[in-house]
């Protein structure tokens, strides 16, 4: 809590004050290496959860009951060690606003922005301190693929126009970060459905959550790829006829 009041305080306060009078930092090289270090770090949590054995079995075919006998104690220890890695990438996930303060790109901090990012280290905090169930390695495991293929796509993005026609997919990191959120909210879900040893209120308050991203997300995008290509459309069409 008290580092995501330090995070709102530098990037709504003292951040935009210090820039005021100066001119946006040239990051790109930077942003590269962060960028980098984020498709690692996610492909390595990612990975040690996936080759971990009899890890992916368990989780798809166990985790609704936290029984502990002996031979699976060692795996939500696993489980446990990774949604701390996981929580970290969380923290380091911040760094993309500072980034934009200091690069003066005010208009990308958005309430979507800021609500997500602060929304994700909440519960991953909240969920590994107080809830401690394998539960969330799903959500995470889902969310490790998504963003090692986002920050490829930002990692790549970092070396100028020469490399945008091969990043015509830039649309489609929304629809993934949608596909995403609904299969996280499917198997929420089926936890409160199925009744499964978790904490329910802690679970119809994450899947509150994730409904609310979700819409944010589908407002972004009908506003992203459909409002504002058909305004320019129309907006050719007038001066042509004009």
């Amino acid at each position: 809590v008290s580092a995501l009041m330090v995070y709102l305080s530098v990037v709504l306060g003292v951040g935009p004050r210090f820039m005021a009078d100066r001119k946006p930092f040239d990051l790109k090289n930077i942003m590269r290496v962060y960028n980098l270090l984020q498709i690692l770090y996610n492909a390595y949590v990612l990975s040690q959860l996936f080759l971990t054995p009899g890890a992916v079995h368990y989780l798809v075919h166990h985790s609704c009951r936290l029984d502990d006998p002996d031979n699976i104690r060692n795996l939500r220890h696993t489980f446990l060690l990774y949604s701390w890695h996981y929580y970290v990438l969380k923290l380091l996930d911040l760094a993309d606003t500072l980034f934009m303060v200091l690069r003066k790109k005010d208009s990308h901090i958005t309430f979507l922005h800021l609500y997500h990012h602060t929304a994700m280290v909440f519960f991953t905090w909240y969920s590994n301190r107080f809830i401690k169930a394998q539960q969330a390695t799903i959500p995470a495991f889902i969310n490790l693929m998504v963003h090692t293929i986002m920050y490829s796509y930002y990692f790549l993005a970092t070396f100028g126009p020469e490399m945008q026609k091969y990043l015509w997919w830039k649309r489609h990191l929304t629809k993934i970060q949608l596909g995403q959120f609904a299969l996280v909210i499917i198997y929420l879900w089926l936890l409160y459905h199925n009744d499964c040893d978790v904490s329910q209120d802690f679970n119809v308050i994450w899947i509150i959550n994730v409904c609310v991203i979700t819409a944010f997300f589908v407002n972004f995008y009908i506003q992203t790829y459909i409002v504002r290509p058909r305004w320019a459309h129309d907006k050719g069409l007038h001066q042509k006829t004009s």
